[in-house]
Protein backbone atom coordinates (compact mmCIF):
# COMPACT_ATOMS: atom_id res chain seq x y z
CA UNK A 1 0.00 0.00 0.00
CA UNK A 2 1.37 3.42 -0.11
CA UNK A 3 -0.23 6.93 -0.02
CA UNK A 4 0.08 9.60 -2.86
CA UNK A 5 1.36 13.24 -2.86
CA UNK A 6 1.43 12.57 1.13
CA UNK A 7 3.62 9.47 1.01
CA UNK A 8 4.96 7.35 -1.65
CA UNK A 9 6.75 4.53 0.24
CA UNK A 10 4.78 1.23 1.49
CA UNK A 11 3.41 1.31 4.75
CA UNK A 12 2.03 -1.53 7.42
CA UNK A 13 1.13 0.41 10.31
CA UNK A 14 -0.08 3.90 10.63
CA UNK A 15 -0.35 3.49 14.16
CA UNK A 16 1.12 6.97 15.34
CA UNK A 17 0.61 9.24 12.18
CA UNK A 18 -1.65 11.87 12.34
CA UNK A 19 -3.16 13.16 8.95
CA UNK A 20 -4.85 16.98 8.75
CA UNK A 21 -7.57 17.33 6.04
CA UNK A 22 -7.98 20.73 5.26
CA UNK A 23 -10.44 20.29 1.96
CA UNK A 24 -12.60 17.41 0.54
CA UNK A 25 -14.02 17.17 -3.11
CA UNK A 26 -17.78 15.71 -3.20
CA UNK A 27 -19.59 13.61 -5.54
CA UNK A 28 -23.29 13.83 -6.41
CA UNK A 29 -24.59 12.46 -3.07
CA UNK A 30 -22.38 14.28 -0.72
CA UNK A 31 -19.74 11.51 -0.69
CA UNK A 32 -16.13 12.29 -0.02
CA UNK A 33 -13.97 11.55 -3.01
CA UNK A 34 -10.56 13.14 -2.70
CA UNK A 35 -9.11 15.09 -0.09
CA UNK A 36 -5.89 17.98 0.53
CA UNK A 37 -3.95 16.13 3.47
CA UNK A 38 -1.02 16.40 5.07
CA UNK A 39 0.76 14.28 7.77
CA UNK A 40 1.90 16.61 10.35
CA UNK A 41 3.96 16.14 13.75
CA UNK A 42 1.53 16.19 16.51
CA UNK A 43 4.40 17.08 18.96
CA UNK A 44 6.03 20.43 17.05
CA UNK A 45 2.64 20.83 15.35
CA UNK A 46 4.53 21.10 11.52
CA UNK A 47 4.09 19.83 8.53
CA UNK A 48 5.82 16.18 7.59
CA UNK A 49 4.73 16.17 3.61
CA UNK A 50 3.44 18.75 1.59
CA UNK A 51 -0.08 18.63 1.37
CA UNK A 52 -1.63 17.03 -1.62
CA UNK A 53 -4.99 15.95 -3.28
CA UNK A 54 -5.51 12.26 -3.20
CA UNK A 55 -8.19 9.82 -3.48
CA UNK A 56 -10.36 9.03 -0.44
CA UNK A 57 -8.90 5.00 -0.58
CA UNK A 58 -6.07 6.67 0.81
CA UNK A 59 -7.52 7.83 3.68
CA UNK A 60 -9.56 4.82 4.14
CA UNK A 61 -6.26 2.50 4.21
CA UNK A 62 -4.79 5.11 6.16
CA UNK A 63 -7.76 4.49 8.85
CA UNK A 64 -7.94 0.67 8.39
CA UNK A 65 -4.19 0.74 9.11
CA UNK A 66 -4.34 2.80 12.55
CA UNK A 67 -3.64 6.09 11.24
CA UNK A 68 -5.85 9.43 12.76
CA UNK A 69 -7.39 11.55 10.12
CA UNK A 70 -8.69 14.59 11.52
CA UNK A 71 -10.26 17.81 9.68
CA UNK A 72 -8.57 21.61 10.01
CA UNK A 73 -10.28 24.44 8.90
CA UNK A 74 -8.41 27.27 7.45
CA UNK A 75 -8.83 30.33 9.01
CA UNK A 76 -8.44 28.86 12.35
CA UNK A 77 -5.29 27.80 15.08
CA UNK A 78 -2.99 25.50 12.14
CA UNK A 79 -3.80 22.45 12.66
CA UNK A 80 -5.60 22.54 15.55
CA UNK A 81 -8.24 19.36 14.52
CA UNK A 82 -11.85 20.26 15.02
CA UNK A 83 -13.60 16.64 14.19
CA UNK A 84 -12.11 13.10 13.58
CA UNK A 85 -12.68 11.22 10.13
CA UNK A 86 -14.11 7.70 10.00
CA UNK A 87 -14.68 5.18 7.79
CA UNK A 88 -18.39 5.04 6.17
CA UNK A 89 -20.61 2.95 3.48
CA UNK A 90 -20.76 5.02 0.06
CA UNK A 91 -24.48 4.35 -1.69
CA UNK A 92 -22.14 1.60 -4.04
CA UNK A 93 -21.60 -0.64 -1.16
CA UNK A 94 -17.80 0.94 -1.56
CA UNK A 95 -16.09 2.67 1.69
CA UNK A 96 -15.06 6.58 1.90
CA UNK A 97 -15.09 8.65 4.82
CA UNK A 98 -16.82 11.26 7.07
CA UNK A 99 -17.00 13.80 9.70
CA UNK A 100 -17.33 11.38 13.27
CA UNK A 101 -20.65 12.30 14.86
CA UNK A 102 -19.92 13.91 18.32
CA UNK A 103 -22.00 12.69 21.65
CA UNK A 104 -25.17 14.10 21.43
CA UNK A 105 -26.89 16.64 18.79
CA UNK A 106 -25.06 19.63 20.99
CA UNK A 107 -21.50 20.19 19.60
CA UNK A 108 -18.93 22.91 19.35
CA UNK A 109 -17.56 22.09 16.30
CA UNK A 110 -20.45 24.18 14.05
CA UNK A 111 -18.98 23.19 10.56
CA UNK A 112 -19.31 20.21 8.38
CA UNK A 113 -18.09 18.25 4.96
CA UNK A 114 -19.92 21.61 3.25
CA UNK A 115 -17.46 24.07 4.78
CA UNK A 116 -14.49 22.07 3.32
CA UNK A 117 -15.26 21.37 -0.33
CA UNK A 118 -12.50 22.28 -2.47
CA UNK A 119 -12.21 25.53 -4.66
CA UNK A 120 -13.88 25.66 -7.75
CA UNK A 121 -15.93 22.52 -6.91
CA UNK A 122 -18.98 22.16 -8.09
CA UNK A 123 -20.36 18.86 -6.63
CA UNK A 124 -24.02 19.51 -6.69
CA UNK A 125 -24.94 18.18 -3.53
CA UNK A 126 -27.60 17.29 -1.35
CA UNK A 127 -26.40 19.02 0.90
CA UNK A 128 -23.44 17.06 2.43
CA UNK A 129 -22.60 13.69 4.27
CA UNK A 130 -23.87 13.05 7.72
CA UNK A 131 -22.46 10.03 9.74
CA UNK A 132 -24.07 7.51 7.19
CA UNK A 133 -23.17 8.90 4.08
CA UNK A 134 -26.39 10.67 3.44
CA UNK A 135 -27.31 14.11 2.85
CA UNK A 136 -25.99 16.53 5.51
CA UNK A 137 -28.16 17.69 8.27
CA UNK A 138 -30.23 20.58 6.96
CA UNK A 139 -32.25 20.23 10.49
CA UNK A 140 -31.80 18.61 13.89
CA UNK A 141 -35.08 16.47 15.52
CA UNK A 142 -34.98 14.80 18.73
CA UNK A 143 -37.95 11.86 19.63
CA UNK A 144 -38.40 11.84 23.49
CA UNK A 145 -41.21 8.77 22.66
CA UNK A 146 -42.34 6.35 20.46
CA UNK A 147 -44.88 4.00 19.90
CA UNK A 148 -44.25 -0.31 18.60
CA UNK A 149 -45.49 -2.49 16.97
CA UNK A 150 -46.18 -5.98 18.27
CA UNK A 151 -42.75 -7.05 16.54
CA UNK A 152 -40.71 -3.95 18.16
CA UNK A 153 -40.68 -1.73 15.09
CA UNK A 154 -41.35 2.15 15.18
CA UNK A 155 -44.41 3.19 14.17
CA UNK A 156 -45.22 6.98 15.39
CA UNK A 157 -43.05 9.57 17.84
CA UNK A 158 -43.18 12.47 19.61
CA UNK A 159 -40.49 14.66 17.96
CA UNK A 160 -39.60 18.56 18.01
CA UNK A 161 -37.11 20.71 15.49
CA UNK A 162 -33.82 21.56 17.99
CA UNK A 163 -31.74 24.62 17.88
CA UNK A 164 -28.40 23.15 18.89
CA UNK A 165 -26.43 26.23 19.63
CA UNK A 166 -29.07 26.95 22.23
CA UNK A 167 -29.27 22.87 23.42
CA UNK A 168 -33.34 23.40 23.39
CA UNK A 169 -36.39 23.19 21.48
CA UNK A 170 -36.80 25.09 17.82
CA UNK A 171 -40.17 24.49 17.77
CA UNK A 172 -42.93 22.16 20.46
CA UNK A 173 -42.75 18.50 19.74
CA UNK A 174 -45.66 16.74 18.32
CA UNK A 175 -47.02 13.23 17.99
CA UNK A 176 -45.95 12.63 13.86
CA UNK A 177 -46.16 8.90 11.75
CA UNK A 178 -42.76 7.11 11.65
CA UNK A 179 -42.84 7.69 7.86
CA UNK A 180 -42.81 11.84 8.19
CA UNK A 181 -39.28 11.06 10.49
CA UNK A 182 -38.26 8.67 7.93
CA UNK A 183 -38.55 11.10 5.34
CA UNK A 184 -36.89 13.44 7.44
CA UNK A 185 -33.34 11.61 7.40
CA UNK A 186 -33.84 11.03 3.38
CA UNK A 187 -34.33 14.71 3.45
CA UNK A 188 -30.32 14.89 4.90
CA UNK A 189 -32.00 15.90 8.28
CA UNK A 190 -30.24 14.25 11.57
CA UNK A 191 -32.46 12.95 14.19
CA UNK A 192 -31.68 12.26 18.11
CA UNK A 193 -32.91 9.23 20.33
CA UNK A 194 -33.98 11.32 23.70
CA UNK A 195 -33.11 8.80 26.99
CA UNK A 196 -35.06 9.21 30.51
CA UNK A 197 -33.30 10.02 32.87
CA UNK A 198 -33.02 11.79 36.51
CA UNK A 199 -32.31 15.08 34.59
CA UNK A 200 -34.79 14.95 32.14
CA UNK A 201 -34.15 13.56 28.72
CA UNK A 202 -30.99 13.20 27.34
CA UNK A 203 -29.72 12.74 24.05
CA UNK A 204 -27.64 9.84 23.02
CA UNK A 205 -28.01 7.94 19.56
CA UNK A 206 -28.93 8.80 16.26
CA UNK A 207 -31.93 7.37 14.44
CA UNK A 208 -31.07 5.62 10.76
CA UNK A 209 -33.81 4.22 8.43
CA UNK A 210 -34.65 0.79 8.42
CA UNK A 211 -36.47 -0.71 4.99
CA UNK A 212 -38.17 -4.61 5.85
CA UNK A 213 -38.78 -6.92 3.35
CA UNK A 214 -42.58 -6.30 3.30
CA UNK A 215 -42.10 -2.93 2.34
CA UNK A 216 -42.04 -1.48 5.92
CA UNK A 217 -39.93 1.76 6.04
CA UNK A 218 -39.08 2.68 10.08
CA UNK A 219 -36.44 3.67 11.73
CA UNK A 220 -33.63 2.11 14.20
CA UNK A 221 -30.81 3.15 16.26
CA UNK A 222 -27.08 3.46 14.69
CA UNK A 223 -24.66 1.63 16.04
CA UNK A 224 -24.57 -1.83 17.91
CA UNK A 225 -26.80 -2.10 21.30
CA UNK A 226 -25.84 -0.41 24.32
CA UNK A 227 -26.91 -0.97 28.01
CA UNK A 228 -30.11 1.05 28.65
CA UNK A 229 -30.04 2.88 24.96
CA UNK A 230 -31.98 1.09 23.05
CA UNK A 231 -35.76 1.60 21.62
CA UNK A 232 -36.97 0.24 23.99
CA UNK A 233 -35.73 1.92 26.93
CA UNK A 234 -37.54 5.10 25.64
CA UNK A 235 -40.71 6.66 26.86
CA UNK A 236 -43.71 5.26 24.79
CA UNK A 237 -46.32 7.67 23.39
CA UNK A 238 -49.72 7.07 25.27
CA UNK A 239 -51.96 8.44 22.53
CA UNK A 240 -52.09 7.72 18.61
CA UNK A 241 -51.28 9.80 16.13
CA UNK A 242 -54.10 11.81 15.16
CA UNK A 243 -56.35 10.78 12.53
CA UNK A 244 -54.60 13.37 9.49
CA UNK A 245 -51.82 14.47 11.09
CA UNK A 246 -48.31 14.69 9.11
Amino acid sequence: MTYQGARARPVENESGHFFAVSKVRLDSYGHVTHVRWSEIDKRSNSDLTPAAVVPVAEVVDAIHAGAQVAAVLQGRSQHTPERMFEIIANRNGGETVALATPSGFHSTAQFDLGDMVLPNDSPGIRGSVNHQGQAIARHTFAVSKVELDKDGRVTDVLWGKVNTRKNAWAAPEVIAPVADLVAALQAGDRVFALFPSINGHLPDREFVEANYDNGMQTIVLRGPAACDREIHDMDRLTASVPTGQT
